[in-house]
């Protein structure tokens, strides 16, 4: 109920900004809003949440990784990484990389979170715009998940436990989460 709640409020949030046509109503906003702290908890292969990618949400991907991804606007440049805490046990979740197109702002160009097993059995509610789409060649189950227009998340089970990645476009999902589920 809560994932449906949040994402409802996305999806409300991203038609009143469309219609003020500023860089805010962009895709990559609802990218940010889109990204919440999973619960805690067991996490599957890789134990608790905490000890995912070395326990660093954002070792997941790289600078260069990110900045070599393919993005609806062009080019990017990597900018920076936030993230966003578990509020139960302090622990960074989310890792936000942003980005800048051309001389613009900082957007979020891609998220990863971290998950644990429920979270991961949700994803049928979480996909809103159509169901999920199994992908094989990515972790040991991998699903294309549409939460909302303008973002794609390719939910993943693992070496590293449970993760997503969220993008704006298909190509550049399941390309950054092949590249995490891959990563040592």
């Amino acid at each position: 109920m809560k994932r449906v709640v949040v994402c409802l409020a996305v999806l409300a949030a991203m038609l009143v900004a469309g219609c003020g046509g500023s860089a805010s109503g962009s895709p990559a906003a609802s990218l940010q809003s889109s990204v919440t702290p999973g619960p805690s908890g067991a996490s599957g292969p890789a134990g608790d949440l905490s000890t995912q990618f070395g326990g660093d949400v954002c070792a997941a991907l790289t600078q260069t990784e990110i900045t070599a991804a393919t993005y609806p606007q062009g080019s990017a440049r990597f900018s920076s990484t936030d993230t966003q805490k578990d509020p139960t046990t302090g622990t960074p979740v989310v890792c936000q990389y942003l980005v800048t197109f051309g001389g613009g702002p900082s957007i979020v160009g891609v998220a990863v979170s971290l998950m644990d097993q429920n979270e991961f059995g949700t994803r049928v509610d979480a996909s809103l715009l159509s169901p999920p789409e199994a992908i094989s060649g990515i972790g040991t189950e991998a699903y294309m998940v549409l939460p909302a227009p303008g973002l794609v998340e390719v939910w993943v089970g693992g070496v590293h436990g449970y993760f997503k990645v969220g993008a704006q476009a298909r190509a550049t999902a399941i390309a950054l989460a092949t590249i995490a589920a891959g990563r040592d």
